[in-house]
């Protein structure tokens, strides 16, 4: 059965200790990274190198970009907003290995996860939280001091705070 949410309903700590990697910098990344960092949450921002269209609009925006693998690396809470179609060799070539006992791999759309394209261990929690308006608009209503509705779902909740990271997260 769904539940309603509000805003009220979810407390940021559960990411104040964390590091949020936020793999992807367009119109999602880029919303997400900009919200969790003036929400006082600490964000690196992953991409595919220095030759992303990314990287440069990162940079300008204040973060220091790095590669997709150091990003994950550091990150406690590894955020994928790139596209679905390349979830499965992202995530085995430059995730997958640093996903270690206690993080939490989240994604703003379920098909990885529902069709079995990306596989995550078993000692990690796993959620989504998915925005339902383009990034423009998450970031608009975000500086308005609103929000927009979304989505949220645990698929797989190791630490026993897998919904109080998403909803900290949504929030």
């Amino acid at each position: 059965m769904a539940k309603v949410y509000y805003e009220n309903d979810a407390d940021i700590g559960p990411l104040r200790s964390r590091t949020v990697a936020i793999l992807g910098y367009g119109s999602q990344g880029r919303a997400h990274a900009l919200n969790l960092r003036d929400s006082g949450v600490r964000v690196v921002v992953g991409l595919k190198g220095e030759t992303s269209k990314s990287w440069e609009v990162a940079k300008s925006d204040g973060f220091s970009p790095m590669t997709v693998d150091d990003a994950s690396r550091e990150g406690d809470v590894i955020m994928v907003l790139i596209p679905d179609t390349l979830h499965k060799s992202v995530y085995e070539y430059s995730i997958a290995r640093w996903l270690t006992e206690g993080k939490a791999l989240a994604f703003a759309h379920g098909y990885s996860i529902r069709f079995g394209e990306v596989k995550p261990p078993q000692d990690v929690d796993v959620f989504m939280v998915a925005p339902k308006a383009p990034g423009v608009k998450v970031r608009e209503t975000f500086l308005e001091g609103k929000g927009v509705p979304s989505l949220v779902a645990v698929h797989q909740d190791f630490t026993g705070q897998a919904k109080s990271v998403a909803l900290a997260y949504a929030k």
